[in-house]
């Protein structure tokens, strides 16, 4: 009876931290709907970088901490005459950038350009973006999102 109840309790656990983790089923905090030709020039978004939920608790080989929601959430459309999509953070600390793109991918980066990260995604496609800026450590600190196609 002690081993099913501390199996119990384990999988209790468990359920709690999974449920906590990045999740792009959850709604953004933000949410913007955005073309290709609309990013041309750069659109860029305040945010809070940073949360509670430690990415190597979930499975993630990164290590940075974000909320459970994305930050933002964008519908992004005409995408097709861009070969690539830039996202990038400047904060005021040490920023990690974490994407869910609209085919289900994940991406990752830490101190593309000095403590600050970018990704860029080749022929992006049409869809939900849903996008976490988070930070190295436990803390919080402002910083700006930014988009832009090329």
């Amino acid at each position: 009876m002690k081993r099913l109840f501390a199996a119990f309790l384990i999988l209790v656990g468990m359920t709690g931290v999974a449920a906590a983790c990045p999740n792009w089923q959850n709604p953004g905090v933000q949410s913007y709907y955005t073309t290709g030709q609309d990013l041309w020039s750069p659109n860029s978004y305040s945010v809070t970088a940073g949360g509670n939920v430690a990415l190597r608790n979930c499975g993630f080989n990164y290590t940075g901490y974000v909320i459970s929601s994305p930050d933002f959430e964008f519908q992004l459309d005409g995408l097709q005459g861009y070969n690539r999509l830039n996202i990038r953070v400047n904060g005021n600390c040490d920023t990690v950038l974490l994407v869910n793109d609209s085919t289900g991918n994940w991406w990752f980066n830490d101190d593309t350009n000095g403590y600050n990260p970018s990704i860029d995604v080749y022929n992006p496609v049409n869809g939900t973006w849903d996008i976490w800026v988070g930070t190295y450590g436990t803390g919080t600190c402002g910083a700006t999102l930014t988009l832009e196609t090329f």
